[in-house]
């Protein structure tokens, strides 16, 4: 059979060139390749995308700057154990619109698909989000812009995988801090907890001076938030820890560095907590305001862990991921109530043996507008009589110490004062890890017994009348001891004239006092020993395992290994 033969100029010229173009027959030039339309990514913004089995490809374009960029992405989401998508990035050489077709790619905005062949781009490098979040610092300014590639593999099924992107000229959008929220206590079904220290709000301690050397009043009025406080905003992520870690110790996911991967799973997470309340705090002055929240609708029993995401309003919108905190809430039958938020003992955040509240402030507990009106006027006596007792010393006059003052002293006794006068009620955890056993060394507690009088070692500190009524908050509990160093921080601020002393190891402080925990006893005199040294070193750590009440927090960083984390947290 003939196949039949035609002219070219049968032809019309239109369809010669695509002949051609089709057979390779004409020259390829930059000017005449046929481009696909590449998703913008946008400076100084996250935007949300995703990519699934359908459309295997995306590709994005980076806007051209005369400046350095940093490029952040975050995977948010992990299917069913398999690897996700792979993230390549490039500066383009020359200036263009959009990338060649021959890699045929669409974008998340787009329909169709794409072959799931196509290699990564020319001269790219790999973005590494293995632990969630992955960067690229573009080094040189980006004259010509840039391409990002998005693919995920021929292996790959179900989905969607979705992730964000976040373009910016210095600082990444997606950022981590060093530091973790900060464990107030719990009860069976609530905590009190604190975000890290807002950036740029910490107020430096201004010393009085002479002849106007004014201290604090007894019940000081907080100041006013500043705007670097105002404009952060901050939210709450609290998690099932057995959504995070397996029964082995080691993360259940690898994206655990991801803020919207943690966000998803705490808003998926069954009996789900509710922050009933929350305001920005002045917990300590040289550290800064953070964000304080009561949390309820918590389990007993139960291993949670605590993130913090804070945005920061006008600066290209910066996400902050917090490092993790730990804790675990107490048991169902734990009678004692949160107190937190007093301006006179501001770093009192704790359960304490009060009268059990109902209605709607059974979920936030005791604060300022409903402490026991009694008990404050206690701590205003004491607080006085102790002044009025110090400036018999020339202060600001005469120097009785290179590093201390008489506004030390008296911040020192402020922090005792609450630490006796507000005891702070602990358990002992009924279902320890079996893998990893009690806390060692134990917390610090004794058995108070309402009943009791006071000449016993079950006496309770406080007496039952400044509640009213004469009648009993709690029957019993557990008291958390407060730590030595707290008397010892007296000591070693005030004046001698005030002529302060604390009990000795040999002479029984261990009755009153946690011993040894903070610092080292030494050679048991008045002042103990090494700063830190003791068997703890510290009186809570960031796992919400609590030893003494040292009335303050523990500043803690989350260990830079990556082993396994504990998957039963005890909290004491």
């Amino acid at each position: 059979m003939r196949i039949p033969t035609f002219a070219c100029s049968q032809l019309p010229t239109s369809l010669l060139v695509l002949l051609f173009t089709l057979l390779g027959g004409l020259p390829q030039h930059p000017s005449t390749v046929v481009y696909a339309q590449d998703t913008p990514v946008l400076l100084n913004g996250i935007t949300s995308f995703s990519i699934n089995t359908s459309n295997r490809v995306l590709s994005f374009s980076l806007p051209s700057s005369a400046q350095p960029v940093v490029l952040s992405i975050e995977l948010c989401t992990q299917v069913d154990g398999q690897d996700g998508p792979k993230f390549f990035v490039a500066a383009n050489t020359s200036p263009v619109t959009s990338r060649a077709t021959s890699r045929a790619t669409s974008s998340t905005r787009t329909a169709g698909s794409s072959p799931s062949t196509a290699g990564p781009l020319d001269n790219s490098v790999e973005i590494d989000v293995s632990g969630g979040v992955g960067y690229w610092n573009s080094v040189n300014s980006l004259e010509n812009g840039g391409s990002l590639q998005v693919q995920l593999d021929s292996t790959a099924r179900g989905g969607p995988w979705r992730f964000t992107v976040g373009l910016s000229i210095r600082d990444p959008l997606h950022l981590r801090s060093d530091f973790t929220p900060l464990f107030g206590d719990s009860t069976g079904t609530s905590a009190v907890l604190f975000s890290p220290p807002l950036p740029g709000t910490s107020i430096p301690l201004e010393e009085p001076t002479f002849p106007k050397y004014e201290l604090p009043d007894a019940i000081p009025v907080p100041p006013s938030p500043p705007s670097a406080a105002t404009s952060t905003n901050n939210t709450l992520l609290v998690i099932p820890t057995t959504s995070l870690i397996g029964d082995d110790g080691y993360f259940r996911s690898n994206l655990t560095s991801s803020t919207c991967f943690l966000e998803s799973l705490a808003v998926n997470a069954l009996n789900q907590p509710v922050v009933t309340n929350s305001s920005l705090v002045l917990v300590d002055q040289e550290e800064g305001w953070r964000t304080r929240y009561v949390v309820s609708g918590l389990q007993p029993q139960t291993n949670y862990t605590v993130y913090t995401i804070s945005t920061t309003l006008g600066q290209s919108n910066v996400v902050t991921l917090s490092q993790p905190a730990y804790f675990k809430t107490k048991t169902s039958g734990f009678g004692c109530t949160l107190v937190h938020s007093l301006p006179f003992c501001p770093k009192v955040a704790y359960a304490a043996p009060f009268p059990p509240l109902t209605g709607a402030a059974a979920s936030t507990g005791y604060d300022s507008t409903n402490f026991p009106p009694g008990l404050q006027q206690q701590f205003v006596s004491s607080l006085g009589n102790f002044t009025a007792s110090m400036k018999t010393f020339r202060c600001g006059q005469d120097l009785y110490s290179i590093t201390q003052s008489c506004a030390s002293c008296e911040r020192a006794y402020r922090d005792w004062l609450c630490s006796v006068l507000i005891p702070r009620c602990g358990e002992v955890d009924p279902s320890p890890d079996p893998n990893v056993g009690p806390i060692d060394p134990p917390a610090a507690l004794v058995a108070r017994v309402m009943s009791s009088t006071n000449t016993t070692d079950s006496s309770p500190r406080v007496d039952q009348t400044v509640f009213g009524g004469g009648g009993a908050a709690v029957e019993q509990y557990n008291e958390l001891l407060p730590c030595l160093e707290t008397c010892h921080a007296v000591d070693r601020a005030c004046p001698p004239v005030v002529q302060w002393r604390c009990p000795r190891k040999q002479f029984g402080a261990e009755r009153s006092y946690a011993v040894g925990y903070v610092d080292n006893p030494g050679d048991d005199f008045s002042g103990g020993g090494v700063e830190g040294g003791g068997t703890t070193g510290r009186s809570q750590d960031e796992f919400g395992n609590v030893w003494c009440n040292a009335i303050g927090f523990a500043r803690a960083r989350r260990r830079s290994d990556d082993g396994p984390r504990p998957s039963r947290v005890r909290q004491y």
